[in-house]
């Protein structure tokens, strides 16, 4: 008897573990797909005027040049800048049907992004929205490794970001499952990427949204199958025991 009753405390231990604490889970992705900007190249020219707009280089008025070294009459950094995603009617589903996933956008970049050494607040970052809801900061928290001061006479090609050379950086943000699946739900996911006032130059070398499905690991699963199995195990003993 008192055996009996150590292994129902032991099924019964199990079974709560499995049932009241959060099971781990990890991420598996079920969209993926990258914008690639195709001009964006590394400058390694220690010149003022090596914001090309030949290399993917995006800055203000008097800030951006042609291939020649030539400063463009009207600069070609915008206030918005738009990233449109295409989803097939399968990725479309396969969303769908994972309505606790997580959604994720990424870009790489490089310029005048991120805290700057010397300084208390970071004003260069981009404004993010996803189909004209906000989802944050792409930016906002990077910090520039480059020392105060202005990098330039020479340029140092190895801190960044920064404004005078291309050295990149990497900057995430969440999408609530829900914004994600109804912006989905269309075909087409619209990213709207909104410069600060304080950016004079941007060099974007990639975007990339995800969709990820959540799934217990496998050790929580077999926990909670290995309780249940054992509290089967001890009904069928019970049941030969009444006989």
């Amino acid at each position: 008897m008192r055996s009996r009753a150590i292994h129902l405390c032991a099924i019964a231990s199990s079974l709560a573990a499995a049932t009241l604490w959060p099971a781990p889970v990890h991420a598996t992705a079920i969209f993926t797909q990258t914008i690639v900007n195709p001009l964006a190249t590394v400058s390694t020219l220690d010149d003022f005027s090596n914001c090309r707009d030949n290399q993917g280089c995006l800055g203000k008025t008097g800030q951006v040049f042609d291939a020649a070294g030539n400063p463009l009459a009207v600069g070609n950094l915008t206030d918005t800048l738009t990233y449109t995603f295409t989803l097939t009617p399968a990725e479309i589903a396969d969303i769908a049907a994972n309505p606790a996933g997580i959604g994720t956008l990424s870009m790489t970049a490089a310029r005048d992004l991120g805290l700057r050494a010397g300084t208390a607040t970071n004003t260069d970052f981009l404004v993010t929205t996803i189909d004209g809801t906000l989802i944050g900061n792409l930016f906002g928290d990077t910090v520039s490794t480059c020392p105060a001061g202005e990098n330039f006479g020479p340029i140092n090609f190895t801190c960044g970001p920064n404004y005078h050379n291309d050295v990149s950086a990497i900057s995430s943000l969440t999408i609530p499952s829900a914004l994600f699946q109804a912006a989905a739900a269309d075909g087409s996911i619209s990213a709207l990427i909104n410069p600060t006032d304080d950016v004079g130059r941007l060099k974007v070398f990639s975007l990339t949204l995800e969709y990820a499905a959540t799934v217990p690991e496998p050790a929580s699963l077999l926990l909670v199958g290995a309780a249940l199995a054992a509290a089967a195990a001890m009904r069928r003993r019970n049941s030969v025991a009444e006989r």
